[in-house]
């Protein structure tokens, strides 16, 4: 079977998130408000965190914003990163003593300079300054840290995030719906022609809707042009691309920007090949991965109590498929379903609502969204290995498995086969190609 890139995900996975300028991300990027999040902590490693914000203030008069935040994960933060989105046309202009900042778009991102502890359980308040002098509330608070992630243990890596190999065993399967095989695909660049420009790396990140600047952003910033970056020249051509995005809140089709400077294709591909610059840039990918979509799908996994790495495996490829609003769209709906219509979160354990049920209902609804479109239909397999991994208990993901079953296999015969091919994944994240399988749901 051929690239996947241009079926169903890459022509209909955006209408959930684009119908609202509010959209979080849906990978190729398609929300305004958050186009310009995460330029990335290009420093360090980022990994989901606990966390609960106690304070989030910006005062006008004083132009001072102040955000606390709790550390509610069992490990100490040893070199947070904070990220949020202020309004438009306002510049974070201030660094504390140990902190830096970058700002792409609306979205300023603050590292240490210095190691910073915060203790589990316990809060830290974090200062900065603007330009503006009118009083707002920063959106979209993102915490990160090297030390954070799953913990392991007791239903599949408690606390927000998986742990290393459930991680990788989430994101391969993933990788097969995206790119038919398990191997994240950090060379890949195309014009799919669907409107965004070109499609990039390992989770598709498009010129067009301001997500596959980050990546060039953060990859200019830690290897120069004249250290063998390809990508840096190619900045200006973005930054326009970049601006017409944000000004129009429309996705950008056009590569001519970028054209008119060199051979954007080859030139992405040849920076992960080259061995001397593929750390780095696989590291950006990476990083920006993690900030648009595993951070925020851990977290919201931690919201509503979902606790094992099946259900997070589930919520993390629903934010890489639809984007943050589409994945909360069928959270709502399972809630509605199990009757927690007034969105009690955590849901688990509420009026005896279970992991199970839950992730029952969340597939459920995704498999409907994917089977009504036109454009998502060829892709509604794609929930049917979670429904199969829920009915086997492989809560951990500890067992391997194959994506040897269909929606057809689960839920009837009314539903088309999309064609992946069946891999097998171990624990571990390693994989193979079975020489022969059977398909079911059981």
């Amino acid at each position: 079977m051929g690239r996947l890139r241009s079926e169903a995900r890459w022509v209909g996975s955006r209408r959930l998130a684009i119908a609202s300028v509010a959209a979080t991300f849906v990978a190729c990027g398609t929300d305004v408000s958050g186009t310009e999040e995460r330029s990335g902590a290009v420093e360090q490693a980022l990994a989901a965190c606990s966390y609960t914000i106690t304070t989030n203030t910006y005062v006008g008069s004083d132009y001072w914003g102040t955000i606390t935040f709790k550390n509610t994960g069992a490990s100490a933060m040893t070199s947070p990163t904070i990220a949020f989105n202020v309004p438009s046309g306002v510049t974070c202009d201030y660094d504390e003593t140990g902190w830096k900042h970058t700002q792409s778009g609306v979205t300023c991102t603050y590292s240490r300079t210095s190691s910073l502890t915060v203790a589990a359980n316990a809060s830290y308040t974090f200062n900065y300054s603007t330009n503006s002098s009118t009083s707002f509330t920063a959106t979209n608070v993102q915490i990160s840290d090297p030390s954070c992630g799953g913990t392991g243990g007791g239903g599949g890596g408690g606390g927000s995030g998986m742990t290393a190999n459930q991680k990788k065993v989430a994101e391969a399967v993933t990788s097969i719906w995206e790119n038919d095989t398990p191997v994240l695909d950090y060379a890949y660049a195309e014009d799919i022609d669907d409107g965004r420009g070109y499609t990039n790396g390992r989770a598709g990140f498009c010129t067009g809707t301001g997500d596959a600047i980050q990546v060039i952003e953060c990859y200019k910033n830690l290897r120069s042009a004249a250290n063998g970056n390809l990508m840096a020249k190619y900045m200006p051509g973005l930054t326009t691309i970049n601006n017409r995005f944000l000004q129009t809140g429309e996705s950008q089709a056009s590569t001519s920007e970028l054209d008119s400077i060199g051979n954007w294709v080859s030139d992405w591909a040849a920076s992960y090949n080259n061995t001397t610059t593929r750390a780095d840039f696989k590291s950006c990918q990476d990083q920006v991965s993690d900030r648009l979509y595993y951070t925020p799908a851990m977290n919201e996994a931690a919201k509503w109590g979902l606790v094992t790495a099946l259900s997070k495996a589930a919520l993390y490829d629903a934010y890489i498929n639809h984007g943050e609003d589409g994945a909360k769209v069928f959270i709502k709906a399972a809630n509605n379903a199990l009757g927690n219509s007034g969105q009690v979160a955590p849901a688990i354990g509420y009026n005896g609502i279970t992991e199970s049920a839950f992730l029952q209902k969340f597939l459920e609804k995704r498999r409907d969204t994917l089977a009504s479109d036109s454009t998502w239909v060829d892709a509604v397999d794609r929930v049917a290995t979670y429904e199969k991994l829920r009915r086997k208990g492989n809560w951990d993901l500890g067992t391997a498995f194959s994506n040897d079953v269909r929606a057809r296999d689960c839920w009837g015969t009314s539903y088309p086969s999309s064609g992946y091919t069946v891999r097998k994944i171990n624990p571990d994240g390693t994989w193979s190609t079975p020489s022969s399988y059977t398909y079911s749901c059981n």
